[in-house]
């Protein structure tokens, strides 16, 4: 397959999109460079969306799509957001030539879809306004045409971003991307297809072929549960990807997020600190004024009296100090009700003892008491016309000589006079902090830790699925079928088929298991800069299930474990092998690559620019920056592989791209 031209109305950032793609068979490189939102990944997407169809959920969607420039200029009202590509590939050895073009439009709040396909000279289209079963029909045919030439689930492997590749090699998954590659790349896919398929036909004929209707009924039953199991299975699967996909495509933003969340959750301690201490000054102000208030308008009782207290200080202490001591006096006196308590107590243990003492008068004996007691301990009082209140209130007189409002006063406005001069650095402060938050949106937090749980959930439901499958495959093994004396061909030939073709899947995989060994070792002793020319061979498993697995070793014999490279090694290892499965692979599809260089180093640049685009596909499509391949020192590198080069240019009054035939003013020889 090759792309001739992609073309584009009104899609996104682009109003008019024309652009050649051809390339000969000794320039098989496409280069088009941008700056970073001039439009690469959208031409990335216009191709990808010419093959495969937009999915536009609503006219909010619709509009998000359309051309924000021509939006504004004429409206959306009868305009289509358009793809058309134009493309080659081999059928029954002869060149046979596509153009496929998808149309949208907006037509009463509701999208409608226009699809035309020219195979040759014949045409197939449907539409929304298409009756169901001729839309069914035609869009079945069109899908298989362009499955034959690059099947949608392929198209990661050869339509992809750069950036993404190094977060796909990491342990858990690594194993299974591995066998997954080389399954659908190499199409043993299908004859894992072919097992199921067998295995469902083998299972209907056994059931006709038991005698007994329950057991043929129970049996039919357990069948169809493991079916309904096995999607099950398979649709867990599916979200355990998509969950996979999900935390490797937010996990560097997460962790920024992070990180920028801790940030931001100590500058809005910050803040809040200048904001209490700025609320804290209007109130301390607010209240000097109502004490400044108070003051005046008692001032005149206020100085009396301090004045006052201030001249009869001496006398106050000799009256106040009198009358505590009469008070200490008259508290060592018994109460009349503690006389009372003693008496009687001390009467009745008299009368106890002494019997014969007869009847004592107790009131008597109390009173006689009181009376010694007054007479004994008698107090003299010189001050006995002032009350308990009056002495309360000479004593305040006495201390209020001693507090000056007015110092108390000069205080507190000292310091609220420091606190205004602090007050506009402080809010200038308030400011900056204000400034330096992110404003990042930390909902991508909340939803990569859910994912992360999710991911484990996944884990345990496909295990416990697979111990159900494993079960109910138990139970219907256990039922047993006549055979029946006269020959059955068919059944004899379903019993084998499963085995056959799950053997045939696993021997395909082992007839090429050493060619992509030793092209993976060759490719990485090449492009692999830290291990070049030290790679020793790359062993890969081949028992035919999850359990393949992929590894490096050094020449000295020790293995180079995928988890210890960096980024750039681990973008290196999976577009070798994206080159090997490509080369070995049953489809020969354009390779198109966006952010080219992603993290590699500048050692690692240059060793892929050299040796691994040139001949990496039939027809390499490179979007690239300035700064990932320069025009200065990377451009010439190449340049005898390009047949094409393009640059986006972003019009920002216009909202638009325009390109011109060059890459940052450089050329493709001639």
């Amino acid at each position: 397959m090759k792309i001739k031209k992609i073309l584009a109305e009104n899609y996104k950032t682009y109003r008019s999109l024309d652009l050649d793609m051809e390339v000969s068979d000794d320039r098989p490189i496409v280069l088009v460079g941008g700056a970073n939102g001039c439009g690469k990944t959208t031409l990335f997407d216009a191709i990808y969306h010419a093959l495969y169809g937009l999915r536009i959920k609503d006219a909010r969607h619709f509009e998000e799509l359309f051309n924000a420039g021509v939006k504004l200029e004429s409206g959306m009202e009868q305009k289509k957001i358009v793809l058309e590509i134009h493309f080659s590939g081999m059928v029954l050895d002869r060149e046979q030539q596509y153009v496929l073009r998808r149309a949208y439009m907006l037509d009463e709040n509701r999208v409608r879809e226009s699809v035309t396909l020219n195979m040759g000279g014949n045409q197939f289209t449907y539409g929304s306004g298409t009756p169901a079963a001729m839309r069914t029909q035609a869009e079945e045919t069109i899908n298989k045409i362009i499955a034959a030439n690059l099947p949608a689930e392929l198209s990661n492997y050869f339509l992809f971003d750069a950036m993404k590749t190094s977060e796909l090699v990491k342990e858990e998954q690594i194993n299974k991307l591995i066998v997954n590659n080389i399954n659908s790349v190499m199409g043993f896919n299908k004859y894992t297809q072919f097992q199921k398929a067998a295995e469902a036909a083998l299972a209907e004929k056994k059931a006709e072929r038991l005698e007994n209707e329950n057991m043929r009924r129970e049996y039919s039953e357990l069948v169809r549960q493991k079916g309904m199991q096995e999607d099950e299975l398979e649709h867990l699967n599916s979200e355990y990807a998509q969950a996979l996909n999900f935390a490797n495509d937010n996990k560097a933003e997460y962790e920024q997020l992070l990180e920028g969340r801790d940030e931001d959750e100590v500058t809005r301690d910050k803040m809040q600190q200048l904001e209490s201490s700025l609320q804290a000054l209007t109130k301390s102000q607010t209240q000097y004024v109502q004490d400044a208030e108070s003051l005046v308008k008692d001032l005149e009782t206020t100085v009396i009296f301090a004045r006052l207290a201030h001249e009869i200080r001496t006398e106050l202490d000799i009256i106040i100090n009198a009358k505590h001591r009469v008070q200490a006096d008259t508290s060592k006196l018994l109460s009349d009700s503690q006389l009372d308590k003693i008496t009687r107590n001390v009467v009745q243990l008299i009368e106890q003892r002494y019997i014969e003492t007869g009847r004592i008068d107790i009131p008597l004996i109390v009173n006689e008491l009181k009376a010694m007691q007054e007479s004994e301990s008698r107090v003299e009082d010189p001050y006995s016309y002032l009350s308990d209140a009056d002495v309360t209130a000479l004593e305040s007189l006495g201390q209020s000589a001693m507090a000056n409002p007015f110092i108390t006063l000069s205080e507190q406005r000292e310091r609220i006079n420091a606190d205004i001069a602090e007050a506009p650095k402080r809010r200038e402060q308030l400011e900056e902090y204000r400034r330096a938050l992110s404003g990042n949106d930390y909902s991508i937090i909340e939803m990569y830790e859910n994912n992360a749980g999710r991911i484990a959930d996944l884990r345990k439901a496909i295990s416990d699925k697979q111990a159900e499958i494993d079960k109910l495959q138990k139970r219907i093994e256990t039922y047993d079928y006549d055979i029946p004396q006269v020959p059955d061909p068919q059944y004899d030939l379903l019993s084998q088929l499963p085995d056959f073709f799950k053997t045939l899947s696993l021997k395909l995989l082992r007839s090429k298991k050493t060619r992509i060994e030793n092209m993976m070792r060759d490719q990485l002793n090449i492009n692999l800069v830290v291990y070049a020319g030290v790679i020793g061979r790359v062993e890969l498993s081949a028992n035919g299930g999850d359990e393949v697995s992929f590894k490096i070793f050094h020449k000295n014999g020790n293995e180079v474990f995928l988890s210890q490279l960096n980024a750039g090694a681990k973008q290196t290892v999976m577009q070798v092998l994206l080159k090997v499965l490509y080369n070995l692979g049953d489809y020969n599809p354009p390779v198109m690559i966006d952010t080219v260089m992603g993290v590699l180093d500048k050692e690692s640049r240059d060793v892929i620019l050299e040796k691994y685009f040139p001949d990496l596909a039939h027809q390499t499509i490179l979007l690239s920056t300035d700064t990932e391949i320069t025009a200065e020192h990377d451009f010439e590198k190449i340049q005898a592989f390009v047949s094409k080069t393009y640059t986006l240019h972003r019009d920002k009054e216009k909202q638009c791209t325009t390109i011109t035939e060059d890459y940052f003013g450089l050329k493709a020889k001639e």
